[in-house]
Order: C-alpha cells, then structure tokens, then sequence
C-alpha cells in the first residue's frame, strides 16, 4: 500500500501539484477506504516520508520531501503556489464565459469540459486553456468549425505556432457521440487522469455520463473513483452558462439532419482535412475522434516513469 501511495503522489508532484486526501484515495490504484488511507498518509507523515502541509483553504495537500515547498532541490520560488493558482484558474474561467455561452447556443455541441491544468486550479499565468468537445451525432467536423471559429472572432484561439499562449482556447480533443470510448492505445494512466479530472461546462442530454460509461476501463485502474466521482466536481458546472432547453426539438432535429446538414458536414470535413493535412505531425484523426496535443505530457511521464498503458480487458 505504501508503495502505492507514493506512486500516486508522485504523479501529481510532476506537475506541481500537492494532492488531497480525496484525490489520493480517487487515484490510487488499489481499492481501500478513505479512513484507512487517512491513517496510512498519516503515518507516513510521521515518519517523514511524505510532507504534509496546510497550503490551500486548510486542507491538508501531500507531497514527497523531494517536491516539498522547502525542498533544497526546488529553487525559491518553485513551490506550490496553491492561492495563486486558484485565482489564476479562475480568472481564465472568466475569460471563457462568453464563449461557452455561444457555443452552447449551438446543438451541434453536446458538451465542453475543461481540462488540463485550469480544471484542477493549477494553472499558472501563462497556460492556456485546454477544453475537450463531444458533438452530436455524424456532426464532428461542423462542431470543429463552430468551435474554432468561435474561439478565432472572440480572439480566444490559441495560434498554432505559438510556445506559449496565455488565456488562449486549446482546442485539443473532439469527440462525436457516436464513438465516446478512448481507442486501445491511448488507454493509459495519464489519459485515466484526464477523464476523471475534466468538468463540465456544458453538458446537454447527460453527454458526461455517457462519456464515462463508454470509458468505464477508468474505473478498473483506479477502483476507487466510482464511488466518489460526483465528489471531485466543484462549482465550475453551477456557474457556467446553462445548456439551453429545447422546446422545439423536432425543429433542432430537423436542422441536424436534414440533406444540407449532412452535405455542409462533408464540405466541412474536406476542408479542414486539407488543412490538418498541410501541417500534420503527430495528431490522431479518425471518422468519430480528433486528437492534437501541441505538447506531449504523456511521453515525458514514461520517460519518468510516472505512467503506463492499461492493460484494457473487454
């Protein structure tokens, strides 16, 4: 267990990032319950293998004395800037409210999550904001095209060239509803993470539910995270824009799937295939899913040693 438990604290310390109790117990990959995680943190702590520390609204946040706040191997500042971090996660929030409002106008989008940094309240000033999208139905390549233009007239999309880009919409994951499930070779611990740490800010027609289910492997790495799933979620979803109601949904379905939905899809898709095309590295385009990572966490957490593929059984 001891063992397990450092594991998991040392992957949130690679991203300076002191975890709770609550997210210990979520992530740790070995089914046990909170009291008796509790002891064990806090035996742990008394014999000095972890660090304890009251950083953020006084809860207590575990790191390895390597990644501590007073470490000798961090310079001054390095630490974990917990207060500084919340306000800047919520600033970049606020930023986006505008845009998840008009993006949730249109029923091509089912839902938006946050994630990344800015959905744990880890963000530094100048990261960006990575969100996920799941369209409706045969609509992947319309819901694209809303979205990114959207981001590019509010002046929110991140340039494609740029290192760095503070406050900027990273627009990094699409998924249709027709295939929600994580393909094999991206079942790993890190992408584990990324699910369960996402947060709605626009969920239409239980979309994150079905999400979860269809990626249901989560639950098998980390045994603990189907009980307390509903307890991770923070107030991002209550104040952001509400999906709007339907009334006349014969008249949505109607616009979804009429002749020139569909024929617009395929003119759509061709063109940002194009596109995607002249600049392509290492990006996963399927029929059902997109994925473009301008940094690749995941190979530097294998390269650590922090991460592994599943091994996924049906």
């Amino acid at each position: 267990m001891q063992e397990e438990i450092i594991k998991t604290i040392k992957y949130f310390s690679f991203f300076q990032y002191p975890a709770t109790l609550e997210e210990i117990h979520c992530f740790l990959r070995q089914k046990i319950s909170k009291k008796r995680l509790k002891l064990a943190l806090s035996h742990l702590t008394k014999k000095r293998i972890l660090n304890s520390e009251l950083l953020i609204l006084n809860s207590p946040r575990y790191t390895l004395p390597q990644y501590g706040k007073k470490s000798p191997l961090l310079p001054p500042k390095a630490g974990f800037a917990g207060q500084a971090k919340i306000k800047n996660s919520k600033e970049k929030i606020k930023k986006i409210q505008l845009y998840i409002k008009l993006i949730s106008l249109f029923p091509q989008i089912k839902l938006v999550g946050l994630s990344g940094t800015v959905a744990m309240m880890n963000a530094k000033k100048n990261d960006d904001i990575d969100l996920f999208v799941i369209t409706a139905k045969n609509r992947l390549w319309t819901g694209r095209f809303i979205a990114v233009i959207l981001a590019q007239i509010l002046g929110l999309r991140r340039p494609r060239t740029a290192r760095a880009a503070p406050n900027k919409v990273c627009l990094n994951l699409f998924f249709d509803e027709n295939n929600m499930e994580v393909p094999k070779l991206k079942k790993t611990e890190y992408v584990a993470h990324e699910i369960l740490q996402m947060k709605p800010m626009i969920d239409k027609d239980s979309t994150h539910q079905h999400f979860l289910r269809a990626n249901r492997w989560v639950f098998r790495l980390f045994p603990n995270a189907l009980s307390i799933k509903s307890k991770l979620q923070n107030s991002l979803t209550r104040c952001a824009p509400r999906s709007p109601e339907y009334s006349g949904r014969s008249g949505v379905n109607f616009l979804m799937n009429n002749k020139v939905a569909g024929l617009l899809e395929n003119v759509l898709k061709r063109l940002q295939l194009n596109i995607i095309k002249l600049h392509r590295t290492n990006e996963i385009v399927t029929s059902t899913q997109l994925w473009f990572f301008p940094k690749d966490f995941e190979q530097d957490l294998r390269s650590k040693k922090l991460t592994s593929p599943f091994a996924f059984k049906k």
